[in-house]
């Protein structure tokens, strides 16, 4: 399988567990997912940009991927608490381990860790 087939194929295969991995990252890692994703959509190259992503070189990337993208396994599931994104209220809340991260239901936003 070619480097970007490869890539490709790991980008969906982990997709929902890379966007939850990257939230906890930089306004400037989400948006290069943002690209990636993009480019990807149109069937471009991505594994230059997953290089970004990943800080690597390509060889390594392609190598890497063939592990799976790092953040994105199965991992172990852990209970975490959430608080209010902004600190407006006390609201807190646990979600069931590996669950989806709640919400502000007033801001709409997700709730932050903590």
């Amino acid at each position: 399988m070619d480097a970007e087939r490869s890539a490709l194929t790991t980008l969906c295969k982990e997709f929902d567990a890379l966007i939850g991995e990257t939230r906890r990252h930089s306004a400037a890692r989400q948006e290069l997912l943002e690209r990636i994703v993009a480019e990807a959509r149109a069937r471009r190259p991505v594994v230059t940009l997953l290089s970004q992503l990943l800080d690597t070189d390509r060889a390594t990337t392609v190598r890497t991927l063939a592990t799976g993208l790092p953040g994105a396994g199965p991992g172990t599931a852990r209970q975490e608490n959430f608080r209010c994104p902004d600190g407006a209220c006390d609201r807190t809340a646990v979600p069931p381990p590996a669950g989806a991260i709640p919400r502000c239901a007033v801001m709409g936003r997700p709730m932050e860790r903590g």
